[in-house]
């Protein structure tokens, strides 16, 4: 076997970068957690085998070629980062979420061409003054069809999520969701990281939402994101408690989203003083559709409770979703395939692409690539499930 010479610090960049031990890296390199003296050796000498090296990379979720640079890459997010926990920057991107994006944008460059070769109209909406946060959640509701009319037309969450995903992906807008990196089960994303983020473009805006959020507060991230891309801009975002106090753009997409999903007028009509103000979140959340945390920001910010109040229906709240969120990842066992494909690619996307190559308008691998499909027959039968695409 073939041994190269690597600078050392990228093989111990690499495996930090991946969060993982020299055990663990043992463990997946040479199926021996016990022999994470090797792995320190190769930190050490950066001697490996090539073959070593390929497995290397592919374990830590590396570039290949990032193993033969001089010195470590400093990665860097392509896109705005307003990332906050605890009103303190989060600068260091996980692989994980930098994967995310670069197959988003991906994805975003094929559709922008296939739209360009189409003909087709560009993405015309957009918001111009940023200072009226109701005026533009007006204009929003009324540009797209959502908000509180199309939430009484749903029965559970899930199904208000759907419909507001389908009226904004019916306006041109990609909607994409996923709580893993494509289909790794053992990349999954974290919502103490981010929560979602925007990908402006004139012809094929895209938004992407972290989907082990509750289902309640991926609508919010929705909106928030929508919002981004009404505004021109592409930005992650991880909005934790509606509320953004460092910076100006989240706290106006905050602002809208909230009033898209519940108008404040509206709210204040419908709100019971008389009434327990935790039973009376509770109802409204119902009655709307939204997360409890909209709804508590929306009494709030009319005056019904306190943000001490605020705050502490927020901590109570969080933690009781974090630990539904505990027991749904214990207890399911992924859904359909062509469901959870057809969500993480988004419907509008993998239609277009899917009807694209059995056309002979795009390569079969490239519709692999972007789909996350191996074969044509899975494509074919992707395709038919889901689309109605028959090629015979």
């Amino acid at each position: 076997m073939s041994t190269i010479i690597l600078e050392p610090s990228l093989l111990k960049w690499a495996r930090k970068r991946a969060g993982l031990s020299h055990a663990r890296l043992a463990q997946k390199v040479l199926g021996e957690a016990s022999k994470a003296d090797r792995v320190q050796e190769w930190e050490q000498t950066g001697e490996v085998t090539f073959s070593r090296a390929e497995k290397i990379a592919e374990k830590t979720y590396t570039p290949f070629g990032f193993l033969f640079l001089d010195r470590p890459p400093k990665e860097e997010l392509p896109i705005s980062d307003f990332r906050t926990i605890d009103n303190s920057s989060m600068r260091k991107p996980s692989p994980e979420l930098l994967d995310v994006i670069y197959r988003c944008q991906q994805r975003q460059a094929w559709y922008r061409e296939y739209l360009i070769s189409t003909k087709s109209e560009p993405f015309s909406f957009r918001l111009s003054n940023t200072e009226y946060p109701i005026k533009s959640a007006k204009d929003m509701r009324a540009a797209f069809g959502i908000g509180p009319m199309l939430s009484k037309s749903a029965d559970t969450w899930y199904a208000n999520l759907l419909l507001h995903i389908e009226a904004i992906e019916t306006a041109g807008v990609l909607v994409m969701r996923s709580g893993t990196v494509d289909n790794n089960a053992h990349r999954p994303l974290s919502t103490e990281e981010f929560r979602g983020f925007a990908l402006s473009d004139k012809y094929a805006p895209l938004i992407f939402i972290n989907s082990t959020d509750p289902l309640a507060a991926q609508l919010f991230t929705l909106i928030h994101e929508l919002t981004h891309v009404c505004i021109g801009e592409s930005a992650v975002s991880n909005p934790r408690q509606t509320y953004a106090s460092t910076n100006a753009a989240e706290s106006y997409c905050n602002e809208v989203a909230a009033e898209v999903l519940v108008p404040l007028a509206e709210f204040v009509e419908r709100w019971r003083e008389a009434a327990d103000e935790v039973k009376e979140i509770r109802r409204l959340s119902k009655t709307y559709k939204v997360s409890t945390l909209v709804i508590a920001r929306r009494a709030r910010d009319a005056g019904f409770i306190n943000p001490g109040q605020f705050r502490e229906f927020y901590k109570s709240e969080v933690a009781m979703y974090k630990s539904r969120l505990e027991l749904r990842r214990a207890t399911e066992h992924g859904g359909d395939f062509h469901s959870v494909l057809s969500a993480r690619a988004g419907h509008r996307f993998a239609s277009a692409i899917v009807a694209s190559a059995l056309g002979g308008g795009t390569t079969y691998k490239d519709a692999f690539r972007l789909l996350g499909i191996k074969s044509i027959v899975a494509l074919r039968r992707f395709a038919e499930t889901k689309y109605g695409h028959n090629p015979e």
